[in-house]
This record gives structure tokens, C-alpha cells and sequence, in this order.
């Protein structure tokens, strides 16, 4: 009985045999199965078929499996692509492609890591931030692998390379050193750049093998290899500098704008290679390794997807300012609202203080002057304190009648007129 699997290649469906390895019969994709129990069948990463085939990352959107990258495959190997996780995110982070050999036993691993373009920056503990960083996404010059990083030669990035490894006593056993090929590579980049309007460029290419040991004791050999190229260029940098100058009240300091020029250094890595073997392996798997460089070679595909995720990122980053400019609004009107309501209470609260000064200033004249004061029809009438009782006629409206204690029923036609609370 067959199974469905899907290639993750190109999602073709793929039906399960008896054999351990399938293929795709779409794209050709050769793939190990999982040696599980369990009825449901899992695709290990795909294996080469000992030719040079094409490479891409599956299931990424940016990419849509688009061939990249064609190289030669070791039979049997596992071999897995992805997008550097630390140098590419879709916001700030370029675009670098990298692909993981396993040999059938799991007794070597090779990592390739595509090209990345560095701007120098002296590593502080303020500038570590920028690490891995974009400089800016609005400069079209800009490559999509751009990313900032102290500046190496290939002898010292092949150490870094090596120390990412994770091994304990590491140390150099051998070097290799720059054949004709590599020799006049490294001039053709050098011309290529300075081409470019770079100035003092210069090329160096290093492949060192290690031996270290494992955090289990087991003794591992690596083997690291790069080419970079440095170049330096000058740029006019505006700058605020403090400038005296004088005035009526003596020489003083003011800030003015001025073109500074300055060096910016650069670095670029075409290719880096790691491969961390047992010592039993490690001379084959450098036969691999080396056949595998030679064949490599970049499809236009590639410039295609930098393109698409360069584009993707400036509207990420355009979408996030779009979004930050339209919270910025709202927390304005919201601050808005509420100054204004803030300011009406308070604009109220101080005509509720100014009323309350009224009608203390009058309850207090009244006081002074032993009057209460009554509502009548032509306004307020003032009653002396002594009488309890004050009353309006309703025939005559300026006859008056007032009395003390008790209240005194005057009949239908007087009213009884009520104290005011000095509001009035």
C-alpha cells in the first residue's frame, strides 16, 4: 500500500515505496524517509544524487521556490537551504542564503553561507546593537546582504568561522594557500570595485584546517574557508562642530553645520565554507567541500529574490512608520481631548470659586449691615435681621409686611417671600 507525501520542494505529491530513499517526480528531488515505526510516513531533508543540481529555500514566500544557487551534490548527502536566521528578517536584516551538506552517517557537515556585504564600525558596547544591522534601506545602492561588523581579513574571519564551531583546545594543524584561479579571482574582484569608485582595495582569500574537541571529548577536525575583499572610499559627512565667533558682548560659542569628510572602510565575503568532520572523515569530506566550491554558482534567480525581499522589506518598514505616524495621531487627538476636557473642568471649577467669592462677599456685607436679603417681584428686597418673617403684597407689590417669631397668616393677599442663599 502507497503513501502520499509532498515534496517540500515543490509541493508535488510524492507516493511512498518500499525503498528508504523516494524522489519527486516533478523537480526530481531525491529524499530519505524517516525509519519510524509509526504508519504515517516523514521526509528527511532532501539527498543528492551525486551531480550538480539547483538549490532553494521551500515555502518562503519571498523566494517561492525559485531555483538560486546550482552546485554539486554529494550522493546520498542530506542537504537543506534556508535564509541566514541571523542576518535576514524581512525589516533590517539582508538577504543571505545558506545550505547544509550531512553526510549519510552524520560523520561531517558542511555550511556554506552566501555572499555578505559588511560596513566597518568599531565594536563598542554602544555600537554591538548594530551588528547584523542595515544601514539604510532607502539607499538604492544599498545590496540586500549589507550588514555592519568589524572589519576582517580572511586569515582572522576564518578563525571566527571556526570558533562558531563550538570546540574546546582549538588549534591550526594546517593552511592552505592561494592557487592561480583563486589569484586571479581575487584581481578581478579588486578591479571590479575599483571600478565601483572604492579606493586602496585589496583581496585575501585563507582555508585553515583545525583540531579541537567536543563538549562530550570527542576529537573533531574543521576546516574554514573565505575570500575577502576590503576597500575604503571617502564620503562628505555633514557635522555640527561649536565655532567662536565674535559679538558685542565678548567671543562665544555657536553651533553651525560644516562638510566633514571621513574614510568608511568596507569589507565583502563572497562564500564561507565550515566543515566540521570526525578525523576519520575530514579528508573526504574536503573532497566534497572542494567539489562542491568549484561547482557553485549563483542563478539570476537570486537577484531576483534580493530584489523581491528588499522591496518586501522597505514596505515593511514604510507600513510600521505608516502605522507608528497613525498612533502618533491618535495619542495627539487623545492628548488633545483631554487637555481640552482637563481645561473646561478647571475653567468651570474656577467660575464655581469666583460665584462662591460673590456670595461670600455679599453673605459677609449683609452680615455687616444686619440685613437678610429677599426675593421680590423687582428684585432683591433687604429685610432687617430682627424680623423673622417678610411678606409682599399681591395688590400693591411695594407694600411690605414683615414679622417676628411665629409666622402671621396676612391672608390671600400677601406671600411670603423666601431668603436668598446670597446668590444673586
Amino acid at each position: 500500500m502507497t503513501q502520499t507525501l509532498a515534496c517540500p520542494k515543490c509541493r508535488s505529491p510524492i507516493s511512498r515505496s518500499a525503498d528508504s530513499i523516494v524522489t519527486c517526480p516533478q523537480c526530481g528531488t531525491r529524499y530519505r524517509l524517516h525509519p519510524r515505526t509509526e504508519p504515517s510516513p516523514v521526509l528527511m531533508p532532501a539527498a543528492g544524487r551525486g551531480v550538480v543540481d539547483c538549490l532553494t529555500v521551500p515555502n518562503e514566500s519571498v523566494i517561492r521556490n525559485r531555483p538560486l544557487l546550482k552546485t554539486y551534490i554529494p550522493a546520498d548527502w542530506r542537504y537543506a537551504c534556508s535564509l541566514d536566521g541571523s542576518r535576514f528578517d524581512l525589516v533590517s536584516n539582508p538577504f543571505v542564503m545558506t545550505v547544509t551538506f550531512c553526510a549519510p552517517d552524520d560523520s561531517a557537515e558542511i555550511i556554506y553561507t552566501g555572499e555578505s556585504f559588511y560596513k566597518h564600525i568599531d565594536y563598542t558596547p554602544q555600537t554591538a546593537m548594530l551588528q547584523n544591522r542595515l544601514e539604510d534601506l532607502t539607499v538604492t545602492r544599498t545590496p540586500t546582504f549589507f550588514r555592519l561588523k568589524s572589519t576582517h581579513d580572511a586569515n582572522a574571519y576564518c578563525d571566527a568561522l571556526a570558533q562558531s564551531c563550538g570546540l574546546y583546545s582549538l588549534s591550526v594543524i594546517s593552511e592552505a594557500q592561494p592557487d592561480e584561479t583563486e589569484r586571479a579571482m581575487q584581481q578581478q574582484m579588486v578591479q571590479r570595485f575599483l571600478q565601483q569608485g572604492f579606493l586602496d582595495v585589496s583581496a585575501s582569500w585563507a582555508g585553515k584546517a583545525y583540531r579541537g574537541t567536543s563538549p562530550s571529548g570527542q576529537t573533531l577536525m574543521v576546516y574554514s574557508e573565505t575570500r575577502v575583499i576590503r576597500m575604503m572610499r571617502i564620503s562628505t559627512v555633514p557635522t555640527v562642530q561649536m565655532v567662536p565667533t565674535g559679538g558685542m558682548f565678548g567671543m562665544r560659542m555657536i553651533p553651525q553645520t560644516v562638510n566633514v569628510q571621513q574614510q568608511d572602510h568596507f569589507w565583502y565575503t563572497p562564500y564561507e565554507f565550515t566543515l566540521i568532520a570526525t578525523e576519520a572523515a575530514f579528508d573526504s569530506a574536503l573532497a566534497q567541500l572542494q567539489k562542491i566550491s568549484r561547482t557553485l554558482d549563483a542563478l539570476p534567480a537570486m537577484e531576483e529574490a534580493r530584489a523581491d525581499a528588499m522591496r518586501l522589506a522597505g514596505q515593511t518598514v514604510g507600513n510600521i512608520a505608516q502605522a507608528q505616524s497613525a498612533s502618533f495621531d491618535r495619542r495627539s487627538k487623545i492628548i488633545a481631548d483631554a487637555n481640552a476636557y482637563t481645561a473646561d473642568v478647571q475653567h468651570q471649577i474656577f467660575q464655581s470659586n469666583a460665584s462662591a467669592h460673590d456670595r461670600a462677599a455679599s453673605r459677609q456685607s449683609e452680615m455687616l449691615r444686619e440685613v437678610n436679603t429677599y426675593r421680590g417681584s423687582k428684585g432683591v428686597v433687604e429685610a432687617s435681621t430682627r424680623w423673622d418673617h417678610v411678606y409682599r403684597s399681591k395688590k400693591q407689590p411695594d407694600l411690605y409686611a414683615a414679622q417676628e417669631g411665629s409666622a402671621v397668616n396676612f391672608g390671600v393677599d400677601f406671600e411670603e417671600l423666601k431668603k436668598t442663599d446670597g446668590s444673586y
